[in-house]
């Protein structure tokens, strides 16, 4: 996959199945989401139009194939937190290590500009190398580490937290 065929743009409604079937990967993988188990596009729907407006969903589509999708999420419902938004990044197993997630996360930080949000924030497993390496890239600060803060699997993970400041 060249990383010149892939287009990043607004998620549809048509997308859902694809964007479950990427997120229910990495449910299995163990290392991307605290869910402990997978979703169907139905259980997901109200989620999907959740993000719309203010906190959008893109995909990355190669060819006519849906690789990757990434999201602006509300960081809280208090009003003092409406210029700080959480996302989330998530890559078909099959695309990783190819260059989506660098695709995605730069339209994101893009978006998350033209929105006009002063700050990015997300939380990452200690054990997501990938992930770690992506906010590195892109110049996150790592504003936090907590111990042991996720219980799966009979197992406790621990949780980095990567922060952006956005200059306008």
């Amino acid at each position: 996959m060249e990383q010149s065929q892939v287009q990043v743009r607004p998620a549809l409604i048509t997308d859902l199945p694809s964007i479950v079937e990427i997120y229910n990967q990495g449910v299995e993988d163990e290392v991307a989401t605290c869910d402990l188990s997978g979703f169907d596009s139905e259980q997901r729907r109200t989620w999907f139009h959740e993000h719309q407006g203010r906190y959008p969903l893109w995909v990355a589509e190669c060819g006519r194939t849906i690789v990757g999708w990434t999201a602006l999420s509300r960081y809280d419902t208090k009003a003092c937190f409406d210029r700080t938004a959480m996302f989330s990044t998530y890559v078909h197993r099959e695309a990783r290590g190819k260059g989506v997630g660098t695709i995605l996360r730069r339209h994101l930080i893009n978006e998350a500009k033209r929105l006009d949000f002063h700050t990015i924030v997300n939380r990452v497993f200690a054990v997501n190398e990938r992930s770690i390496a992506l906010a590195k890239k892109f110049g996150f600060t790592e504003v936090g580490h907590m111990r042991e803060i996720v219980y799966k699997d009979g197992k406790y993970i621990d949780c980095v937290f990567f922060q952006m400041v956005l200059e306008p």
